[in-house]
């Protein structure tokens, strides 16, 4: 799951970098694949894929304007992101 995140995690980068060059419809997918074998995560995994959708949305504002609203949705994505990559980093199999 690790690496599927980072793999959006790097497509999003490259969809604001240059907006129109990448589709996030396809991260998407993954991301509602990895969803339903996510568990406990799955809210985790529905935020995920709600802040990338709103960055897919944003996609043609930035690339026109560079709009603030069209760079906090990608900001806000690459925080879910990088919050659950980190989830799966962080596993303390240790019992409390």
């Amino acid at each position: 799951m690790k690496e599927v995140l980072q793999r959006v995690k790097e497509k999003l980068e490259q969809s604001f970098d240059n907006p129109g060059a990448y589709d996030l419809e396809q991260c998407l997918r993954e991301l509602e694949q990895l969803k339903a074998t996510a568990g406990d995560k799955q809210q985790m995994m529905e935020d995920v894929i709600r802040a990338i959708t709103h960055a897919k949305n944003a996609q043609a504002q930035l690339a026109n304007a560079g709009d603030e609203s069209a760079t906090n949705a990608f900001a806000e994505a690459y925080r879910a992101l990088d919050q659950a990559i980190e989830s799966y980093s962080n596993v303390d199999n240790d019992p409390v």
